[in-house]
């Protein structure tokens, strides 16, 4: 179940910041952005907690000089997971159309939350392992 709500995650965010959009433009009654939200907040939280980081980043002082340090790895694109600067956009976007502190924000910021929990849960960083030092 966790691995399939892991893989789908991505579809849920931009279900949901289509859907947060709608029932502002409709004026949708709060109690309905609410339990959005209470539902992606929660599978957000679910997704953090059981999966967390897959692999543990190590510090530039543990892996040696020569490799390059995680700000480097995400510049250069091998860190996250595909989409997840696309995501973390449109979840501000949609911020930005529903006003920061609205109801009808509330699933936004929820999807922010999912996005970010997915974006840790399947992020990729070189391990002592892997470095074939």
């Amino acid at each position: 179940m966790i691995d399939s709500l892991s893989k789908r995650a991505p579809s849920i965010v931009a279900l949901t910041l289509c859907v947060t959009l709608l029932i502002e433009w409709f004026g949708a009654p709060a109690l309905l952005p609410r339990a959005l939200a209470a539902l992606v907040g929660s599978l957000a939280l679910l997704l953090l907690l059981t999966r967390g980081r897959r692999r543990p980043m190590h510090g530039p002082e543990e892996r040696g000089s020569e490799q390059l340090n995680w700000i480097q790895y995400e510049i250069a694109g091998k860190g996250s997971p595909k989409g997840w600067y696309v995501l973390g956009f449109f979840c501000f976007l949609a911020l930005m159309l529903t006003g920061f502190d609205t109801d009808y924000a509330m699933p936004a910021w929820a999807a922010l939350a999912l996005a970010i929990a997915w974006g840790l849960a399947n992020a990729t960083y070189p391990t002592d392992e892997q470095s074939g030092a």
